[in-house]
């Protein structure tokens, strides 16, 4: 079984390690070049006290770079598209599902030996992905710039969640196949169901995973939130319950004795008992995200792999 799953599948198995040989390639090259830059800059610039301005000095010409590094994102996808959804949909098309339960191999040894396989191997490339991309912006990462810690771009590229992604695109395509049977239609339902439901995970779920740290502050215009800390809301707070979210103060919520003092706003403002909050997510909770967020998917992965059992053991071939 192993040695007919090698041979059904080997073409993918070469273009997938020819693409992430490329990408190895180009990311070492780069990588090293960056960090060189990286670690000269920082031998110098503390007794010039310009490390803050770090990102705008290193890195101004790998805006293509860091293009590739975020279009990775997509390499989850495409392995439930070309690897994922074919896997059952095509051999119930194509009929070849039939021949090989003729050949004294059952459905459950197919079955286990066929989504195995499959399943390890988007691990195995999704790791090596995502431990490239993450070892090449570790420069960028220390500087905090251009994006850091829970941006979608970043979080999402970087860690173990890319690991959970490639396992659940595979398993959801897998699934797919199962239920339609053919592979335009799998192909389809299993784009639209990832790209939807990574979109709801990313904009609803993920600021939710810990309670978020809500802060009380003297009355500034800024957030005040510490460094590369998730921000999800800030703004001012009056005595009385009154709120000006992302300090959009108006004739409706300044008090009626700084209207005519526009001028000392802000220490008027206060004087009347207003004040900053800021409600975020610190900065130090990256791994214990990347940890729920990975389980999420890989939980969502075992029922679908279930799902897809339960299809091609209890259906007609």
């Amino acid at each position: 079984m192993t040695t007919l799953t090698w041979r059904l599948h080997r073409s993918q198995v070469y273009i997938s390690a020819a693409a992430v040989a490329a990408l190895t390639a180009l990311l070492l090259a780069t990588g090293i070049a960056m960090a060189a830059t990286y670690h000269a800059f920082l031998a110098t610039c503390a007794a010039a006290h310009t490390c803050a301005d770090g990102h705008s000095l290193l890195f101004r010409g790998d805006g293509i770079l860091n293009d590739l590094a975020y279009a990775t994102m997509a390499v989850p996808l495409l392995f439930g598209l070309f690897w994922g959804a074919p896997l059952l949909a095509g051999e119930f098309e194509a009929g070849t599902h039939s021949l090989a339960w003729t050949q004294g191999i059952s459905r459950r040894s197919w079955l286990t030996g066929t989504i195995g396989w499959a399943l390890a191997a988007a691990a195995g490339w999704g790791a090596a992905v995502t431990a490239l991309v993450t070892w090449w912006r570790l420069p960028e990462n220390a500087l905090g710039l251009p994006h850091v810690g829970f941006d979608t771009g970043t979080f999402d590229i970087q860690g173990f969640v890319p690991v959970a992604y490639s396992v659940f695109a595979v398993a959801l395509g897998i699934a797919a196949g199962g239920v339609f049977r053919r592979l335009l239609p799998a192909m389809a339902a299993t784009l639209a169901a990832f790209a939807g439901l990574r979109f709801v995970i990313a904009e609803y779920a993920r600021p939710h995973y810990l309670t978020p740290v809500t802060k009380i502050l003297p009355l500034t215009l800024s957030s005040g939130a510490p460094a590369n800390a998730w921000v999800l809301s800030s703004g001012a707070i009056g005595p009385n319950g009154q709120n000006a979210p992302g300090y959009s103060f108006t004739m409706a919520n300044i008090p009626a004795t700084c209207r005519s003092d526009i001028g000392h706003l802000t220490s008027c403002l206060s004087a009347q008992g207003w004040h900053s909050q800021v409600i975020y997510q610190p900065a130090t909770r990256f791994w214990a995200f990347q940890g729920i967020e990975a389980g999420i998917f890989i939980v969502l992965a075992a029922a679908l792999i279930a799902l897809a059992c339960g299809l091609v053991l209890t259906r007609d071939a």
